[in-house]
C-alpha cells in the first residue's frame, strides 16, 4: 500500500513540476523528481567541458527561435523529411593538443550549438581507463566527460525544449569497436538512458516527428547486438561520396551516404581540394532534395566536412577549417552550400553534417579575420517545405 501510495505520489509530483515549468521529468513513476535532478545535475557538471552551459529559460524570459525551431514543424512529418543542421565531429572544438588545426571541427560546446539551431550531432569515442570518453582519432578531447554524460546532457537539454529532436550519431573512433570491453561499456550506458525514455524506440524512417519530439533518435555507428536506432556501422564505405548501407533486413529502406572527406594528391592546393569537395557535397545535396520530395522513405546524410591528407604529405596545411572557410580568394564549402541553398526550393535534404559553422571568415582585407555567423544553420533549418 505504501509504495502504490509513493507511486501515486511521485506522479503527481511530476505533472505539477512539468507544468510549472513546461518541462517533462522523464522519469519512471517511482522515480523521485528531485533525485532525478540531482543525478541530471551531476551528469552535466562532468560533461561541463563539452557539453557547456545548460541555459534554464523560464516561462517569463526572452525568446531564442533557433533554440525551438522545430516547433513550427508538423507533427505527422517523418523524420526522414526533415533537414537537420548537424555538426561533423561536434565535440571537437577546444582541442589544445598537438595537431589541434586538424583535430578541433567546431568552436562552440554541445548545449550552445543546440541552441545555436544544430539538430544533428557526430559523436566520437573510445574505451579508456575503463571510461567512454570522446575522441577525435587519436586527439582525445576531454579526460573526464563521458558518453553517459553527454547522453544525460542533451536529455537535459530537450527538457527545455520539448518540441525538438536531435540526431545523435555514436562512432568508435579510436580502437576496436567489436572488442566485448568496448560494447558491454556501451550497453550500459544503452540500457541506463533507454530505461529512462531518451531515445526513440523502434526508430525507422516513417517515425513521426511527434513520436521524437523531446527524444534522441541513435544513429549508430557501432556494432551492437541488438537493432537499436538507425544502424548504420556495418558496410560504412572510407572516403566515398556516394553510397548506400540498408536500414532493414528485407533492405527495403537505406542511408543514402555522402562521405568524401580526405582530399588526396594536390597538397596545399586549396581551389582544387575545394573544388573536389564541393562536387561531391552539392551532387548529394541535390540527389537528397528531389528523393525525398518523391518520397523515397531514404535517410540522406551528407557530410560536408573534408581535410587535406597529411599522411602522404606531411607539409599539408588544408585543415578542416580551410576546407569550411576558405583561405585568400577561395571560397569554402560553408561559403558555397550557403549560395546552394539560395539558389534551390527550401525542400527537405536530410541530415547535413558540417564543420565551423558558427563562424564565417570577415572581410577585412589582407588580414585574416573571423567573426560570428549563424546564417548556414538558419539557411538549412529553412529548407523544410513539404513536396
Amino acid at each position: 500500500m505504501l509504495n502504490k501510495l509513493l507511486e501515486l505520489l511521485f506522479g503527481i509530483v511530476g505533472f505539477l513540476y512539468s507544468i510549472l515549468t513546461g518541462r517533462t521529468a522523464a522519469t519512471t513513476p517511482t522515480t523521485n523528481v528531485m533525485e532525478f535532478d540531482t543525478q541530471l545535475n551531476q551528469h552535466l557538471e562532468r560533461g561541463k567541458p563539452l557539453l557547456g552551459r545548460l541555459v534554464r529559460r523560464g516561462p517569463d524570459e526572452g525568446h531564442n527561435d533557433m533554440a525551438d525551431w522545430m516547433k513550427s514543424l508538423p507533427d505527422e512529418r517523418p523524420l526522414n523529411a526533415i533537414t537537420y543542421p548537424g555538426t561533423h565531429d561536434a565535440a571537437a572544438y577546444n582541442y589544445a593538443g598537438e595537431g589541434h588545426h586538424f583535430w578541433n571541427c567546431q568552436t562552440q560546446p554541445l548545449l550552445q550549438q543546440l541552441d545555436s539551431g544544430i539538430r544533428a550531432l557526430d559523436l566520437r569515442y573510445a574505451l579508456k581507463d575503463g571510461k567512454l570518453l570522446f575522441f577525435h582519432s587519436i586527439a582525445l578531447l576531454d579526460e573526464g566527460a563521458e558518453v553517459v554524460d553527454i547522453i544525460w546532457g542533451l536529455h537535459g537539454w530537450l527538457r527545455e525544449h520539448p518540441h525538438e529532436t536531435i540526431i545523435v550519431s555514436l562512432k568508435v573512433d579510436n580502437g576496436d569497436p567489436y572488442a566485448a570491453d568496448v560494447q558491454e561499456h556501451m550497453q550500459r550506458v544503452l540500457d541506463d538512458t533507454s530505461r529512462r525514455e531518451f531515445w526513440v524506440a523502434d526508430v525507422t524512417t516513417r517515425t513521426t516527428l511527434r513520436e521524437a519530439r523531446g527524444k534522441l533518435v541513435l544513429m549508430r555507428r557501432f556494432p551492437y547486438g541488438q537493432p537499436v536506432g538507425f544502424g548504420v556501422s556495418e558496410d560504412w564505405k572510407v572516403n566515398d561520396g556516394n553510397f548506400k548501407i540498408a536500414l532493414d533486413s528485407d533492405r527495403n529502406t537505406f542511408a543514402q551516404i555522402e562521405d568524401f572527406y580526405l582530399l588526396i594528391g594536390r597538397p596545399r592546393d586549396t581551389e582544387w581540394q575545394l573544388g573536389e569537395k564541393e562536387k561531391a557535397t552539392m551532387q548529394h545535396l541535390e540527389r537528397a532534395q528531389a528523393a525525398i520530395e518523391h518520397d523515397s522513405g531514404d535517410l540522406w546524410i551528407t557530410f560536408s566536412s573534408a581535410v587535406g591528407d597529411r599522411r602522404t604529405a606531411p607539409d599539408e596545411d588544408v585543415t578542416p577549417r580551410v576546407m569550411a572557410l576558405g583561405r585568400d580568394n577561395v571560397q569554402g564549402i560553408n561559403q558555397r552550400m550557403k549560395a546552394w541553398c539560395r539558389q534551390h526550393p527550401s525542400k527537405p535534404l536530410g541530415i547535413v553534417f558540417m564543420d565551423f559553422v558558427t563562424i564565417q571568415r570577415k572581410d577585412a582585407g589582407l588580414l585574416y579575420e573571423e567573426e560570428p555567423d549563424t546564417d548556414l544553420i538558419r539557411l538549412f533549418a529553412g529548407m523544410q517545405r513539404p513536396h
